[in-house]
């Protein structure tokens, strides 16, 4: 269990830098309050998750034993960003509106932004986990989302500029990221099927 813990965080730790970065954002602009922020993150946060949880287990249950065959996709999304010249992609968030339930929307939605390339990773992942190892994974999980939001908002206000997240982070970080996801993913299913 400590390895699948150890990998757990990594994962998560990887996967995360970028929901870091644009919850700091969110802090240093004044108009969201923390507990709008909060709110917002945990509920974009569990949306990603629910997500993966649901695609692991449907994953699991269609492929069985050749649920290993899902590090294709994280592989290919990595090699992709890798090898693709796309544009850079600002994360500068602009306030909308000024109602509460429209900044919590926006934080959310945020957050289920960033989750498409964690599915990648924590689809393949979960679906090899037991029930209860699954569950002690997701608990890690939900306790990580609150550092990443303490973290967060010790960074904001530590810092007085705006700042935005580097540009190696989206264009080579995370594909090598995901490239190792895959690999491992093959790697270990291959050895057990």
């Amino acid at each position: 269990m400590d390895a699948i813990l150890f990998l757990a965080v990594w994962f998560f730790v990887v996967t995360h830098v970028d929901t870091l970065v644009v919850l700091a954002a969110f802090f240093l602009d004044e108009t969201y309050a923390r507990h709008e922020i909060l709110v917002g993150h945990y509920l974009g946060f569990g949306v990603g998750l629910v997500a993966a949880v649901a695609g692991a287990l449907l994953v699991a249950e269609l492929l069985g034993l050749w649920t290993f065959l899902l590090g294709v996709v994280p592989l290919g999304l990595g090699v992709w960003g890798l090898v693709s010249n796309e544009p850079e992609r600002s994360h500068q968030l602009e306030p909308l509106d000024t109602s509460t339930v429209r900044r919590i929307g926006i934080v959310m939605s945020a957050g289920i932004g960033l989750s498409g390339e964690n599915l990648a990773v924590f689809i393949p992942f979960f679906a090899d986990l037991s029930i209860g190892q699954l569950f002690v994974v997701v608990a890690w999980y939900l306790v990580l989302a609150g550092v990443v939001y303490v973290l967060a908002l010790t960074i904001a206000r530590t810092t007085a500029t705006r700042f935005e997240l580097p540009d190696w982070i989206e264009t080579r970080l995370v594909p090598v990221v995901l490239v190792i996801v895959g690999l491992y993913v093959l790697a270990t299913g291959w050895f057990v099927a």
